[in-house]
């Protein structure tokens, strides 16, 4: 598959430790279930130390979408033992209230459980993959290819600097409506350190607007959009290194349902769930996923795909993984690591981890 196994951000929390001296008087996380964790942080700097620059991996999937008063994401990424944690930050120093999931500090259960460092916690926040403030303004960030969108190597130079991977942290903290937010961008030097070959794109909304924004050869392009997953929405064409178009297709086919609950915008991102890439009776099969380095066009037939050796020998390996629950890095598996769901107006949270549909768990502002 076009997507690598690598960790997210694997030297933040050695660079953290080393830079920062933030005074933070936040508890441990609270353990809520295997892989999830919750924490408020009172403290944590206002800007990301500029020495993260150069450490971050953008190598993952996603799917969003926002229909009404509900908005959801499905964050995807290679199968592993990482904790996953719900960041609370209070209304402080002018700054909104926030809640959203993180996955930055990339560090085990069994890691968190004996205990962060008051540096481990107070980065955080700026490990946001997608969140909602108290003006009910809510982002996230999905990756895309960066041969499709060229350089973003800054998008107003002289401007102070904001990587893409803070972009969310930035953005809810300091902005109550998607205008706000445009202005805030555009106000800002916008930079990509391409790690893996891959940019981020963003949707961002409130109460009445939805946006996708993307960075386009250092242009900053916006367009009112609802549905985003792994190809950019604001060029006319895709091409072989989009990913998520059959994840697009199935939101918008079924887009109605997420409008009508929090459950239903929960069963709409069900329906993309990553472990359908793995299943050969999924229809339309994810061609899309399988577009590795070209390999395969538009036109080939899903028998070609499915032919591959190294294909079937994912798809075996994740069938072995549903039955035992076994696995190794080796093998490239992924899945859907979280699911999130949020109730704008309420400023509501609703999680499910690693695929347990049976299972979820609520969260609202402090």
């Amino acid at each position: 598959m076009k997507k690598s196994i690598k960790y997210f951000i694997p030297a933040l929390l050695v660079a953290v430790l080393a830079i920062t001296s933030c005074n933070n008087n936040s508890k441990q996380p609270v353990k809520i279930a295997p892989y999830l964790w919750e924490i408020t942080v009172n403290d944590y700097a206002s800007t990301a130390p500029e020495s993260l620059f150069g450490t971050i991996s953008t190598d993952f999937g996603c799917s969003a979408v926002r229909n009404g008063n509900f908005y959801g994401r499905n964050l995807d990424f290679f199968i592993n033992e990482k904790a996953e944690v719900v960041v609370h930050t209070p209304a402080r120093n002018g700054r909104h209230a926030t809640v959203g999931v993180g996955l930055m500090n990339h560090m085990t259960d069994e890691q968190v459980a004996a205990g962060l460092t008051s540096e481990q916690i107070s980065v955080l926040p700026w490990g946001m993959y997608d969140g909602i403030n108290d003006a009910g303004l809510f982002c996230n960030m999905n990756v895309v290819d960066y041969a499709d969108g060229g350089e973003c190597t800054g998008t107003n130079p002289g401007k102070r600097e904001v990587h893409t991977a803070f972009l969310i942290r930035e953005l809810l903290d300091n902005c109550g409506s998607v205008d706000e937010a445009i202005d805030y961008i555009n106000s800002r030097n916008i930079i990509c350190d391409v790690v893996g070959g891959f940019n981020l794109h963003f949707m961002i909304g409130d109460p009445e607007k939805n946006v996708v924004v993307e960075f386009i050869d250092n242009e900053v392009v916006v367009r009112e959009h609802n549905i985003m997953t792994n190809f950019y929405v604001n060029k006319d064409e895709l091409t072989r290194n989009a990913d998520g178009v059959e994840r697009y297709a199935i939101l918008k086919e079924h887009y109605a349902e997420g409008g009508e609950s929090m459950e239903g915008m929960r069963n709409l991102l069900k329906r993309v769930r990553y472990s359908q890439a793995y299943d050969p009776a999924t229809t339309p099969f994810w061609k899309s996923e399988f577009h590795e380095n070209g390999r395969y066009s538009w036109d080939d037939p899903e028998e070609v795909i499915l032919a591959d050796p190294a294909v079937q020998k994912q798809i075996a390996d994740f069938a072995h993984f549903k039955e035992t629950g076994e696995y190794a890095l080796e093998m490239g598996l992924w899945f859907t690591t979280h699911n999130s769901v949020y109730d704008i107006s309420g400023r509501k949270l609703r999680v499910t981890v690693r695929e347990n549909y049976d299972k979820y768990y609520d969260f609202r502002l402090d």
